[in-house]
């Protein structure tokens, strides 16, 4: 099985210079790659000093509780003996800090600078046919058996085009009652695990890091239970809040 999970950016990034990318630097393609080559440690002679150079893998960048708990998991799951035939993989939604200048979506291992990340989370629903966005996501999911979303209201309202559309692969959105309204409970394939207040107190977590905290304890479960638990999921996607209870 291959699993996909979708991660929203966070503030808390290991990285925070007085430069980081903003959303101003966007606006334009010649201002951005300036912007990232600074980020990466070059002066404007082209001079490079490693006391400059503020990228990193997405997977390390980001360090704030959520993703440190999900990051967890998926080391736990990737050193077990059963990990291969079903794998698991890290994705962001925006592509504007990374490097290589490409316009894709962010895997764990693609490079990227530091940002403020208020600005990319106030764009307007992104249309099929514009910026190509939604569809190099769409390619992205139908690649996947299981897709687990920790995206919060804003990217998933951006990107509601891709969501609201039915599709073969099962989609697991983990969202708060007040968020669930984002997503059409409706289409087949497409589910929301409730998180909120009453999840975060029974697991002795706090709400920034909430859906970290439930997917490590998935990958901890399939560490000791098996594999087939991710299948479980798949077929019944409210398990997911018993097995993050350890029942």
């Amino acid at each position: 099985m291959k699993i996909l999970v979708l991660s929203p950016y966070t503030t808390g990034q290991k990285y925070k210079p007085e430069n980081l990318l903003r959303g101003e630097d966007c606006n334009s393609p010649k201002k951005l790659k300036a912007r990232i080559k600074e980020l990466s440690g070059y002066n404007t002679e082209g001079w490079y000093h490693e006391s400059r150079d503020y990228t990193a893998p997405a997977g390390e960048m980001f360090t704030g509780p959520l993703n440190t708990q999900l990051r967890e998991g998926l080391k736990q799951i990737r050193e077990h003996d059963q990990y291969g035939e079903t794998t698991l993989d890290l994705y962001f939604p925006w592509y504007f800090c990374r490097v290589d200048g490409k316009d894709n979506l962010v895997n764990e291992n693609d490079i990227i600078v530091p940002f403020d990340t208020a600005p990319l989370h106030e764009l307007e629903v992104l249309e099929f046919g514009e910026s190509g966005i939604p569809e190099r996501m769409v390619a992205l999911i139908e690649g996947y058996d299981l897709v687990f979303s920790l995206l919060r209201q804003d990217d998933i309202l951006s990107l509601q085009r891709v969501f609201e559309v039915e599709r073969a692969v099962t989609l697991i959105f983990l969202l708060a009652k007040s968020h669930k309204h984002v997503v059409n409970e409706n289409l087949p394939n497409l589910h929301v695990v409730e998180t909120g207040s009453a999840l975060q107190k029974s697991l002795r977590t706090t709400n920034w890091a909430l859906k970290g905290v439930v997917l490590r304890r998935l990958c901890e479960a399939a560490c000791r239970d098996g594999f087939h638990v991710f299948e479980q999921v798949k077929q019944d996607p409210q398990q997911l809040l018993e097995i993050a209870h350890g029942q």
